[in-house]
């Protein structure tokens, strides 16, 4: 595909037919079935939806929302909306019924497409948001935008808003993200040879996170690549044996959950090896892992090379359409997140990582003072990240919003303690905070591998493992207190957690 010729998001789409045509673009089980949908015929799909949605428009931009899990439905519904220049607000799966009224409402949504599991949901919907005037279950869509002719709509610029993604901060109230055609046209062209028409992917992340639209939908349409659904993370084994797939992208957890259930089956066979029960798990056919979302540990990192799959970790965040720096395995040090993508320009300052390129978000909507603080009047995104540039590749090392700052003036990174926690086996969560300005680490415990322990033989290991931790860092980062809970953090729906929790465990 000509990169050139793509300007919006109907382009992708429209380029993506002429390119690839009959060679499949979606794989998705229906029941025991699996239905396989072309480029052709998703550019059909969605010429429809555009129709139907102009004449719900009477000539006007309409904002609609969709919600539900990754389907050719829902993505019909997310391009049939853009290409004719309509906004769409892609929502989480896991709010609640009142956390969703509520960004409809904020995102001024006129229509709702929405999965049938929300259907126990419309009554209180349609009395908290009385400006949707339109409701679409996405396992009717095909039905319902049958009658309405293919036909290619007027041509949109790049700079007109595609997209309102709300984030999900770990503190604080969400935001709306304004993604433009231009933004998530450039963060899909910003780097060349990714893939190939050969290839295929599972997409297991959260379909609303522009982390998953843009590095799994929008570079399957660019490269012609196939896109197979994983209908659940209880699936995911399943899924990885049927599909088969080359590449995936992944967070960390679940890199490291599916490596823990390598090595368990690998203990249970000693005859057979590893890296046979790995190619077995994942299909045999994977190539290689992109990591985003969070800290990956180097060890991990380092132990799926050695099962002969490397892992490759990018770096981004929603207001930049994601991608800042992109995964990268020539000559990566296992700790960094990645070179920078093309395009874009990455300075730091006072310690914390800026960017401007073309993928940088319009801004929050309707919420010009947030804007003004995330965008400075020289263009340049304030990530909030902290961290550092060699050699065009980005380090993290903490949250700007997170330090903590000690009586003596010092600033301390809790994340860079908390990463030091990474794959203990007996710890399931860790939170480093300041507790009375005493450096705190908070845990708890991994139920499965502490169920036959007393609560004193885990807190002597945590003990034990703070003790050695604090040989390693200098005396204004050493961790002075220990709680331990016997319930999970409170986190989002991410599942990242929350830095401000309501229950705090005990002392030991």
């Amino acid at each position: 595909m000509d990169k050139n010729n793509v300007k919006t998001l109907y382009d992708l789409v429209k380029n993506s037919a002429a390119c690839y045509g009959e060679r499949v673009f979606l794989k998705e089980k229906n029941g025991k079935d699996i239905v396989e949908k072309d480029h052709n015929e998703f550019y059909e799909d969605v010429l429809k939806v555009c129709g139907f949605v102009a004449s719900k428009s009477e000539g006007r931009t309409v904002h609609a929302a969709v919600i539900g899990p990754t389907s050719y439905a829902y993505l019909t519904a997310y391009f049939g909306t853009v290409s004719g220049g309509n906004v769409i607000v892609p929502l989480d799966a896991q709010l609640s019924c009142t956390d969703i009224c509520e960004l409809l409402q904020r995102a001024d949504v006129e229509i709702f497409f929405y999965d049938k599991r929300y259907e126990p949901m419309l009554d209180q919907i349609r009395i908290s948001c009385p400006a949707i005037h339109t409701y679409v279950p996405l396992q009717e869509l095909s039905e319902t935008v049958s009658a309405f002719e293919a036909k290619e709509p007027e041509s949109i610029s790049p700079d007109r808003l595609a997209a309102i993604v709300y984030t999900s901060g770990t503190t604080g109230k969400s935001k709306g993200v304004m993604l433009s055609h231009g933004n998530l046209i450039d963060n899909a062209m910003c780097m060349d040879n990714e893939s190939t028409e050969e290839d295929s992917l599972l997409t297991v992340l959260p379909i609303h996170h522009v982390y998953c639209l843009t590095c799994d939908i929008l570079l399957s349409l660019r490269y012609g690549c196939c896109i197979c659904v994983n209908d659940s993370m209880l699936r995911i084994g399943q899924n990885l044996k049927l599909f088969q797939p080359t590449t995936m992208l992944l967070v960390p957890m679940i890199a490291e959950t599916i490596y823990k259930q390598i090595k368990t089956a690998a203990s249970a066979k000693p005859d057979v090896p590893i890296k046979a029960i790995a190619d077995a798990v994942f299909g045999g056919k994977l190539k290689v892992i992109y990591s985003g979302g969070a800290y990956l540990r180097p060890e991990l990192a380092q132990a799926y090379m050695e099962l002969g799959i490397p892992i490759s970790q990018g770096y981004g965040m929603t207001e930049c359409s994601p991608r800042i720096s992109t995964g990268d395995l020539n000559g990566s040090t296992l700790g960094d997140v990645g070179i920078i993508v093309k395009g874009c320009q990455v300075k730091i300052v006072d310690g914390e990582i800026t960017a401007k390129s073309p993928s940088v978000m319009m801004g929050y909507y309707k919420d010009e003072a947030a804007t003004a603080e995330a965008i400075d009047s020289e263009g340049w995104l304030h990530t909030g990240d902290l961290g550092y540039v060699e050699d065009n590749r980005i380090y993290i090392t903490g949250r700007k919003k997170n330090l903590i700052i000690l009586s003596n003036g010092e600033n301390v990174s809790p994340e860079e303690l908390e990463n030091k926690f990474a794959g203990v086996e007996f710890i399931a969560e860790v939170l480093v905070y300041a507790d009375d300005s005493v450096i705190t680490a908070e845990i708890f415990p991994s139920p499965d591998y502490c169920k036959d322990m007393t609560n004193e033989q885990v807190a002597d290991m945590f003990r034990e493992l703070v003790n050695n931790i604090n040989k390693t860092v200098t005396s204004s980062k050493t961790i002075r207190r220990l709680r331990m809970r016997n319930v999970e953090f409170d986190k989002t729906t991410s599942k990242k957690i929350r830095r401000n929790q309501e229950i705090q465990g005990d002392l030991i």
